[in-house]
């Protein structure tokens, strides 16, 4: 039983995490984190994608402090100020995800918010990530704001990679 929470985790986190050629992709002016750091400093950004990525490693062998420590070494590394690069988003969802899994979930909600705050127009997991923390927080109004709007963006398929518990959570609120 432990071992496919383990496995059923991993998958989660997989999901979640995007690549930052993935996300840069998507990205919209309208939003914080549309500086380029790939085209301002290709050495920096190269840097701190292999230090998330190395925190992703830990992250899932279980490493949560290692992993944590990991991701706020990538951050640290960001110029100032950190949310206009195109990988806060990234860095700050792996952040609110390790903080998510120690049941840290006021850290959680905090770091999701930023990474909801630099994400691109049309992700839709950030969201989904700060309602989480929400949820656990006894925040049910504020998840629900959030998880509605994945839902109307991205309908069920907004939720692929999230347990299906958080799917069902808006459903069942939603139609009453």
């Amino acid at each position: 039983m432990i071992a496919l929470h383990m496995a059923n985790r991993a998958r989660e986190k997989r999901a979640q995490r995007k690549h930052p050629n993935d996300i840069m992709e998507n990205l919209g002016m309208e939003t914080l984190g549309t500086e380029d750091l790939a085209a301002a400093n290709d050495a920096l950004f190269r840097q701190i994608v292999e230090v998330v990525e190395d925190g992703n490693r830990l992250d899932e062998q279980g490493s949560l402090d290692e992993a944590k420590a990991r991701y706020q070494q990538a951050w640290s590394l960001l110029p100032e100020p950190p949310a206009q690069w195109n990988l806060a988003q990234w860095i700050a969802d792996c952040l609110a995800g390790v903080f998510f899994e120690q049941g840290k979930y006021t850290e959680s909600k905090a770091w999701a918010m930023i990474a909801v705050d630099t994400k691109p127009p049309r992700e839709t997991s950030s969201w989904i990530v700060f309602a989480k923390a929400c949820i656990e927080l006894g925040e049910t109004d504020l998840a629900m704001k959030y998880l509605g709007k994945a839902y109307t963006l991205g309908k069920r398929r907004a939720f692929q990679g999230f347990d299906k518990k958080y799917l069902a959570f808006y459903l069942e609120r939603a139609k009453g």
